[in-house]
């Protein structure tokens, strides 16, 4: 491969490129670094082009399975309906063939028997969510729920789906339609065993088997957009009873889905029609008693709503919620009452607006591995959101903690260089003034919200009492003078009062977090100033004052006079002071200092 090759996307795509022989032969014939910044800069184009050009794909990718996803989910939902026709048209095939002419009581009897069989499980069933409700502490509403169905349960490990270590022990029970996850009660003298966490949707989430790795095995991947949860089961055995239990769990929500389609389908006299007649078709009377019922788009709500969240279209999703709640609103208050599509379309929009309120969330969330290169300004959109959704707590927690993370990030880059003075009056105005801009950006995140308010108050006073700690280690020290000190407590002060234009006065604060140290500091120049004069006056000498003119004596004996100090009879000739100099100057100081 020859060095002057310059740079593209099929140089660097042959399967003969080797990147490690490419830079060598660079750094040995590029004497100038002019040369190998152009080429970086050549590099770094079609880096920044890959990765363009990698992002759109994603993006194109994305929702063209979006759309594959919908075409499947209704290819399924025509599947099953077709396999109900063929289920219908066997069993009156079978009851014509079986009928007979004279009347026949064991129909009647097999019936009976159907009938009580359904009371006994029905009344089983109740038991064991009993049961349930005396374990778990939290899920009272597990009884409120009509047709709901206990599968089965057991204890799973759960496991981290990104570093595969071992996260928590879980108690999980499995209805025919739900998945609700509990966590053991650490309270040992309570009567719950378990406390609840959460409740999934079968409707919801995915199922899908993990092949055996590491330490990890016998286990099985939930996917629960847009979170994904591992479990690890205990064997094999268990692995496969879960997997089975799932898959049974999921029929018997799609039997109990088709016999409410039937149900409705039964109130039409057009079922009584014969099999082979043209006007019998159950798929146009399903939808044409839907259609009347309830609009197409109310019908496809939850299904926009995954599309529009998995898309970041935020503002979509949230206008597109509002609409169907004030759909279901009006329609009941039509109505009086909710038929089961209702319910059941309602109970899915509110699974899609915490699934939203959690995605905006994590967009507020400080995480490591996140850059605050986009600042506050980044954090409006999922601001206003989550206000919109009532969330507007959550928000102002999340928002402070950012602020906190950010005003962190830039007080670890004011380096503690020259002298003190200097460095307290860098880190004095990145500290105060990313204050004053964080104090704009939340009073327009949340205006007209005195509950927000309070807490940002308490969250700017919990900053200063950081920073007066910092202050307080780098300032008082034996060796900074007093001159020094005022200087940098004069610049702290001076920056904390621009607060006042947002409203905030945290200047007392500031004064009574140091006063403390100030007074220790002055006392300690007391000291050493006395100490130094009466050092001096100790070893002064028996030389006579000269004060050169009359006018400085007379000077001299006035303010020696206000200390009533009478120093007239120590005056000798016109201008001496029979006194020892420092003896003199000592107890003017020690007179001055004691008077302040």
């Amino acid at each position: 491969m020859e060095f002057t090759k310059e740079p593209s996307f099929s140089l660097l795509s042959s399967k003969d490129f080797v990147p490690e022989k490419y830079v060598r032969d660079l750094s040995q014939n590029f004497v100038g670094g002019s040369e190998l910044q152009t080429l970086h800069k050549k590099i770094q184009t079609l880096s920044e082009e890959t990765s363009s050009n990698l992002k759109k794909n994603v993006y194109k990718n994305y929702v063209q399975f979006i759309d594959t996803a919908k075409e499947i989910s209704h290819l399924e939902s025509e599947m099953y309906q077709l396999s109900h026709l063929l289920s219908e048209q066997k069993s009156l095939l079978t009851a014509l063939s079986t009928t007979s002419i004279l009347e026949d009581l064991v129909p009647m009897n097999i019936d009976h028997e159907n009938k009580v069989n359904e009371k006994d499980l029905e009344e089983d069933n109740k038991q064991k969510l009993a049961a349930i409700l005396e374990k778990v502490e939290g899920c009272k509403e597990l009884l409120e729920v009509p047709g709901r169905t206990f599968l089965y349960e057991g204890d799973l490990l759960e496991i981290d789906p990104t570093e595969n270590t071992a996260l928590k022990t879980v108690h999980v029970y499995l209805f025919t339609d739900g998945f609700m996850i509990t966590n053991r009660n650490s309270n040992s003298r309570s009567l719950m065993k378990y406390i609840y966490e959460i409740m999934y949707d079968l409707s919801s989430l995915a199922v899908v088997n993990v092949r055996d790795l590491g330490n990890v095995k016998h286990a099985f991947k939930l996917l629960i957009f847009p979170d994904t949860r591992v479990f690890q089961c205990s064997s094999n055995g268990n692995k496969k009873d879960w997997l089975d239990k799932f898959d049974q769990a999921k029929k018997t929500r799609l039997t109990q889905e088709q016999q409410k389609r039937e149900s409705i389908v039964d109130k039409s006299p057009s079922r009584s029609v014969s099999v082979d007649s043209p006007s019998y078709n159950p798929f146009d009377e399903y939808e044409d008693d839907i259609g009347l019922v309830h609009p197409e788009w109310f019908m496809e709500v939850p299904e926009e709503l995954d599309v529009c969240i998995a898309q970041r279209h935020f503002e979509d999703a949230l206008t597109l919620l509002q609409r169907a709640k004030e759909f279901i609103i009006q329609y009941v208050a039509a109505n009086e009452q909710s038929d089961h599509v209702m319910i059941d379309i309602q109970r899915k929009v509110e699974q899609r607006q915490n699934q939203l309120t959690e995605v905006l969330m994590k967009e507020l969330e400080v995480n490591p591995d996140k850059s605050l290169q986009g600042g506050l300004r980044a954090a409006r959109r999922a601001v206003r959101l989550l206000n919109q959704l009532g969330r507007s707590k959550q928000s102002c927690d999340l928002y402070l903690k950012l602020c906190s993370s950010m005003l962190e990030t830039q007080c670890r880059r004011v380096r503690k260089e020259g002298s003190t003075a200097t460095y307290i009056r860098h880190l004095s105005s990145v500290v105060f003034t990313n204050l004053c801009h964080m104090s704009e950006e939340f009073l327009s995140a949340f205006p007209d919200s005195p509950s927000c308010a309070s807490a940002y108050v308490v969250w700017a006073s919990a900053e200063l009492s950081l920073f007066s700690t910092h202050f307080i280690q780098q300032v008082f020290l034996p060796a900074i003078t007093l001159s020094i000190i005022t200087e940098c407590v004069v610049l702290a002060r001076i920056q904390c009062e621009r607060l006042y234009n947002y409203g905030v006065d945290l200047c007392y604060q500031l004064d009574g977090a140091l006063r403390s140290s100030l007074t220790k500091s002055f006392r300690e120049t007391r000291d050493k100033l006395i100490d130094s004069i009466g050092l001096q006056a100790d070893e002064d000498t028996w030389i006579p004052v000269n004060l050169h003119t009359k006018i400085a004596l007379g000077r001299c004996l006035q303010e020696y006079a206000q200390m009533n100090l009478d120093l007239d009879s120590y005056v000798t000739g016109e201008v001496l002071l029979y006194l020892k100099y420092f003896k003199s100057l000592w107890t003017y100081w020690i007179y001055k200092i004691h008077s302040y």
